[in-house]
């Protein structure tokens, strides 16, 4: 096959090797970019053009009114980056050239996907504005810490500080006093609030990874060892595309969302980097005074701020959204009646959220350089761009010198006094924080100890300048994570694999002595023999396990559903799962502490773990029968992927699954399930349906940069006709990993497409 890209330097030619891979062999850096661009535009057109209009707050115009809402709030926040200029970068000449391979595919299209006429929607062109707003949506979706704050904050203000103080990741005296100054109005939070953050869903977007690295000094090579498995939805596509640069003697190789020329994760000759979300609390929530069309400042009431978003919808008339402001950023309760949502605005106090990159500019080739850099500095250096990233994510990055540094790449407020745990008061100056420079975000480098790591934990610890992860996830695949690599003195490929599917739950290790403790008291039959079943448990989630077979439903229903609502009655607490998963520190062991108004619930909370037991003995009974020596964690808990367009004709019952796996949110093997839990789910039902997780796997030594241990969860290609589509699911699912070569004479060749070469030539 013979293509043309017009702007091209010279011939090229992109080899599809036999695991789907693309790998882009150019004479320029210029070329290979273009080469990136016009295979994921062959691959994932559908995936780009979507994506894009998400970040666009377009959704409404491709998909219908039901996106209007979730159009309209981002636009209202800048999501897309329209109210502010885009700037000019250094990395741009690498965002022209991935576009202009891009749009060659477009402009070649014979023919309309079929994703497209299923959408009643026509192929598009994209340029720099589109790269920019992906980034800015990639940060926007992926934690929305101000929902924690709105239920932490109506918690305290109902029930006492102190019933929550110590269940927070971060919390001062200022906060304290905070909650008693807004005591009334957060008594009076809307719970509703929280669908802003998913109006399309009754979950969150979850979202994860872990990512270790040592230097030389820890691995048999002498040259540094990285890791990394970003988390997310599992889908047919994947959601990242992966492909290799060559030109000449640089070399990339990595992970990227389709339609962007950023490699989030990957490696080059000379460095290696990966990525995890950081859980970094770029948002700040205000309670305003509103007086008619006022708020209250710290020098007097100010008229607020009023703009208008029209809102394009397919086959309807376009919709004008007025938009209200303070200072601070927009007030969510006007938005909600606009919506439908709610139906007054008329109190006194109502509630603003700011978002640290609203008013930012972020350009598009601002991350696109990183595959240049030659060195953990000039890697560091390139993330913050005019001191300004627009991530919000922990990168861990290493060199082929042994250097090795972590960066957590956001742009967020330096928080003085006050933690940001909790909302702020919308009158007081003090409050406005100015943003984080690029010295506080480069967090460690090269450790003593030879080794980093994040597992969407706290990596920053008490050595801070201030507070950047209020709202982390609960710290157990860190703790395993840092557990194994105390383990032995040096590290192999074969060693990292090994630790990404691992099954050992360091939360079930913490959680079983108190939960048994409670269980042994219990007379009852079915508590006894889960007490005996559990106290047997060696606390790993693989596939033969009995144990996990009571924990995790306990968990699921118990922890997340009953403990605090149980005992305290407070009907906002049924939102806890969605709104603040920040408060997973929370334990059995809380009701023990003399000093914690838990205390003197302990015995309700007894009579409560007990019931909830018993009852989940009968639901696994009645889904894997009477005998538990039959019982299987792998029976409850199965994984499938889907395919958006499942139900069409093209891509007819394209799932994949159910097929059994171990794993938990807790373990490195991740696996996040959801469902109706043993007893509870119909006869072809899955009890627990895994839905999110490893998108791949990656382990790399830089004492062989053109060599790799990979594996993607499912596949690479996007066609419905392709033949990668799948291709991975099967060693993946086994724990398998594939041989990833780089060497053009090492490719076991599946397709050549070369591209501006004549006859002559």
């Amino acid at each position: 096959m013979k293509l043309k890209i017009r702007e091209a330097d010279g011939p090229f030619e992109v080899v599809w090797d036999k695991l789907g891979i693309p790998h882009v062999y150019a004479s320029t850096t210029a070329d290979a970019y273009r080469g990136m661009g016009y295979v994921a535009g062959y691959e994932r057109l559908w995936q780009i053009h979507l994506s894009c209009a998400y970040a666009n707050g377009q959704a409404a115009a491709l998909l219908g009114e039901r996106f209007i809402a979730q159009d309209a709030f981002q636009r209202a926040f800048n999501v897309h980056g329209g109210h502010t200029d885009l700037p000019e970068s250094k990395g741009d000449w690498i965002a022209d050239a991935y576009l202009e391979g891009l749009n060659s595919y477009v402009s070649s299209l014979d023919e309309i996907p079929p994703e497209f006429l299923h959408a009643g929607a026509e192929p598009r062109e994209f340029n720099r504005a589109d790269i920019a707003a992906r980034y800015r949506f990639t940060s926007w979706f992926q934690h929305k810490s101000w929902t924690e704050k709105m239920v932490l904050g109506r918690l305290m203000a109902t029930h006492g500080v102190d019933y929550f103080s110590n269940h927070v990741l971060h919390f001062s005296e200022q906060d304290r006093n905070l909650i008693e100054e807004l005591k009334e109005p957060l008594q009076n939070l809307n719970p509703k609030m929280i669908n802003l953050a998913y109006p399309l869903l009754n979950i969150p977007s979850f979202s994860g990874s872990n990512n270790w690295a040592v230097t030389g000094e820890l691995s048999e090579s002498g040259k540094p060892l990285l890791a990394t498995d970003p988390h997310q939805p599992f889908t047919i596509p994947n959601t990242f595309f992966y492909v290799h640069l060559n030109a000449g003697s640089w070399n990339t190789f990595g992970a990227a969302f389709p339609g962007v020329p950023y490699f989030m994760m990957g490696y080059t000759n000379d460095i290696a980097w990966g990525l995890t979300t950081g859980f970094v609390d770029c948002y700040d929530l205000f309670i305003e005074e509103i007086r008619e069309n006022e708020s209250k400042t710290h020098s007097g009431f100010k008229p607020l701020v009023t703009q208008t978003e029209t809102i394009d919808v397919k086959g309807k008339s376009s919709k004008d959204v007025p938009i209200q402001k303070t200072d601070h950023g927009v007030l969510l309760e006007p938005f909600m009646k606009e919506m439908g949502m709610s139906d007054s605005t008329t109190q006194k106090y109502q509630t603003s959220l700011y978002w640290s990159l609203m008013d930012q500019a972020t350009s598009a080739g601002a991350l696109a350089l990183l595959p240049t850099a030659k060195s953990t500095k000039e890697f560091g250096d390139l993330l913050f761009e005019n001191e300004i990233c627009p991530l919000v994510n922990n990168i861990i990055c290493v060199d082929k010198e042994s250097n090795l540094e972590r960066y957590i790449a956001t742009t967020t407020p330096v928080r003085k006094g006050v933690t940001g745990s909790v909302p702020l008061v919308g009158w007081e100056e003090k409050y406005k924080f100015p943003l984080a420079k690029p010295k506080q975000l480069k967090v460690e480098k090269n450790p003593a100890c030879g080794f980093t790591l994040t597992a969407n934990n706290d990596t920053m610890k008490e050595t801070g300048e201030f507070y950047i992860h209020n709202f982390p996830t609960h710290g157990a695949r860190a703790d395993r994570i840092t557990e194994l690599l105390k383990e032995k003195e040096k590290f192999s490929v074969e060693d990292f694999c090994s630790m990404q599917l691992d099954l050992l739950d360091k939360r079930a290790e913490k959680i079983l002595p108190d939960l048994l403790e409670i269980l042994n008291q219990s007379e009852d039959k079915e508590v006894r023999l889960a007490s005996k079943l559990l106290q047997r448990w060696d606390c790993y989630a693989d596939l033969e396990s009995v144990g996990a077979c009571l924990y995790y439903p306990f968990l699921d229903r118990f922890w997340q559903g009953k403990h605090m609502h149980g005992i305290l009655g407070d009907e906002f607490l049924k939102v806890l799962p969605l709104g603040a998963p920040g408060l997973n520190l929370f334990d059995i062991g809380s009701f023990s502490n003399p000093e914690s108004p838990w205390k003197e619930h302990e015995e309700s909370l007894k009579d409560l773990i007990q019931e909830e037991m018993r009852a989940i003995v009968d639901r696994v009974k009645l889904s894997l029968g009477d005998d538990p020596t039959k019982w299987r964690w792998g029976d409850l808990h199965k994984i499938e992927f889907w395919h958006s367009l499942r139900k069409q004709p093209a891509w007819k019952d394209l799932t994949l699954g159910p097929d059994e796996i171990g794993g938990s949110p807790t373990t490195l093997g991740m696996a996040m399930h959801i469902g109706k839990g043993p007893g509870r789910a119909e006869k072809d039902e899955i009890p627990y349906r895994v839905f999110h997780g490893p998108a791949y796997r990656l382990v790399v030594d830089l004492a062989d940069p053109l060599h790799a241990k990979f594996v993607i969860a499912g596949g690479n290609g996007g066609r419905a006709d392709s033949d990668f589509l799948t291709n991975h699911y099967g060693s993946w699912l086994k724990g398998d990993f594939l041989d990833l070569t780089l060497e053009r004479e090492e490719i076991n060749e599946h397709t050549v497409w070369q591209f501006n070469k004549t006859e002559k030539q």
